[in-house]
């Protein structure tokens, strides 16, 4: 019998791994990731296959990992076979590769098991990801922009190197560090459920400079929204904070999404940010749900002793 392979996963894997996204997300084993209801995990990785990584069992795949979105699954009847650790090991090649200092994974308060596999390889408490609603009666007022500012939608025609440039800048200190790259963000334009206008930005009068901008996701399904849509990230330009542009953009965001059929709106904040997490909920959002996320510094990422929990 041959052993069981762990390698990044090809273009050729689609099948197999929508098949496995499939199960795993009828199981719920996506709740604790970045991508709780997994809508966007094949789609990102369509986009770039190097973010993902399986275990194959000749053809089959057994398990994957994703440290983009920060989880680990192993088929049920494949666990307790050091699977999930050698998935961890791959996960650390990966994130190598992509210029990332952790390894961050997700893990539901109440999942025991999950919690004795983050133990045994050798993650530690990170912090906690609050997941908040916008109760659908909460007023939302019109945004107010600053003198010298002016809010528009986000142009593909233009706008993708400085936008790219500014959410980069924007969360390259952020609780688990966001990057993207140009070529992702162009490839994902492709997707007709993609439109420029859920994505508002604030330019700089005299400059043109990118200062701030409000990313929204409606869920669109052969153009069809859906009733429940997420403000995805808001991000102003370092030297521009302390200005009130978030408590605007937060508004944008929520009117948006209201404003083409979405009556639940919904984001997520880490805790460590307390002062986003205030922000939110002075403007109404209400916290509905929490993960964890625990990690390890890469160059940490040797073998661990212990038995496999998961």
């Amino acid at each position: 019998m041959a052993p069981v392979e762990t390698r990044r996963l090809a273009a050729t894997d689609r099948a197999a791994l929508a098949a496995a996204v499939d199960r795993a997300r009828d199981a719920a084993e996506f709740r604790a990731s970045s991508d709780a209801d997994a809508a966007f995990f094949l789609q990102s990785w369509e986009f770039d296959p190097s973010i993902v990584g399986g275990a194959f069992d000749g053809e089959e795949l057994v398990g994957f990992v994703s440290g983009e979105f920060k989880l680990v699954v192993v088929r049920p009847d494949r666990r307790r076979e050091g699977l999930g650790r050698r998935l961890v090991g791959l996960a650390t090649e990966i994130e190598r590769g992509r210029g990332r200092d952790d390894l961050v994974l997700g893990r539901l308060p109440d999942d025991a098991a999950a919690l004795g596999f983050l133990l045994a390889t050798g993650f530690g408490f990170h912090s906690t990801l609050w997941d908040l609603d916008l109760p659908r009666d909460t007023q939302v007022p019109e945004p107010s922009w600053p003198d010298g500012l002016t809010a528009r939608t986000f142009d593909r025609n233009r706008d993708v190197a400085p936008w790219v440039e500014l959410f980069n800048v924007t969360f390259a200190d952020h609780a688990t560090p966001l990057q993207l790259d140009g070529s992702f963000v162009i490839a994902g334009l492709d997707d007709p459920a993609i439109l420029d206008e859920d994505t508002g930005i604030v330019e700089d009068d005299a400059s043109g400079e990118l200062v701030a901008f409000c990313a929204t996701v409606p869920t669109r399904h052969d153009g069809i929204v859906e009733p429940r849509g997420e403000i995805w990230t808001i991000g102003v330009r370092p030297d521009r904070q302390g200005r009130g542009l978030g408590r605007q953009l937060v508004r944008w965001g929520s009117r948006r999404l209201r404003s083409i059929g979405v009556p639940d709106v919904s984001l997520s904040v880490n805790g460590r940010n307390e002062r986003a997490l205030g922000l939110y909920e002075s403007e109404g959002f209400v916290r509905s749900r929490t993960r964890e996320r625990w990690s390890r510094p890469l160059g940490e990422l040797a073998h661990t002793g212990g038995e496999l929990a998961r």
